[in-house]
């Protein structure tokens, strides 16, 4: 349904005045006022087409501005959706390699035990092995000087002490007996 501006009841009786007017001077003839009538209905056609297409035009650019507004907040929402995303992706990275250099230091933890224990039983069984041969090499000395005064010697090696070290003691018998 179309509006009728708030102009037009009022153009359409100074019209009716003017035509009244008109029609008692006597001047005018009655095939003059109905020309003069159907103008004035063109002209109030022309204001209400005019007056309605105003409306139509301020409706189009208020629904234009109220769909881009709604364009730039779904774009705006798009984004943050994106960015929370790209957020949650960095995070994710980030404590799978922080998982990844965990797991890189403990490896190389293990190793380093490892490998220190192994120094450690290496370094052990070659003090062992000095002793073992530092012992043997007493034996040695020990037997031959048994085999060249003669005479039975009889060793007991005795482990050294922290504190201070002490010799084997030896005990030496003559075949005499004495």
């Amino acid at each position: 349904m179309r509006r009728l501006p708030a102009t037009a009841p009022l153009c359409l009786l100074a019209a009716i005045c003017g035509c009244a007017l008109t029609g008692c001077g006597g001047t005018a003839t009655q095939g003059t006022t109905t020309l003069s009538s159907q103008e004035i209905e063109r002209e109030e056609h022309k204001e209400e087409s005019a007056v309605l297409k105003q409306e139509e035009d301020a409706e189009t650019t208020k629904s234009r501005e109220l769909l881009s507004e709604i364009e730039a907040e779904k774009r705006e929402e798009a984004a943050e959706a994106a960015a929370k995303k790209t957020e949650q992706q960095a995070k994710a990275k980030a404590k799978k390699r922080e998982r990844a250099a965990e797991a890189k230091a403990k490896k190389q933890e293990a190793l380093a035990k490892t490998n220190a224990k192994a120094k450690e039983e290496a370094a052990n069984a070659e003090v062992k092995r000095k002793r073992e041969a530092l012992s043997k090499a007493r034996q040695k000395t020990e037997a031959e000087k048994k085999l060249s005064t003669g005479s039975t010697v009889t060793t007991t090696p005795t482990q050294p002490q922290a504190t201070t070290p002490t010799p084997a003691t030896t005990t030496t018998t003559t075949a005499t007996g004495q």
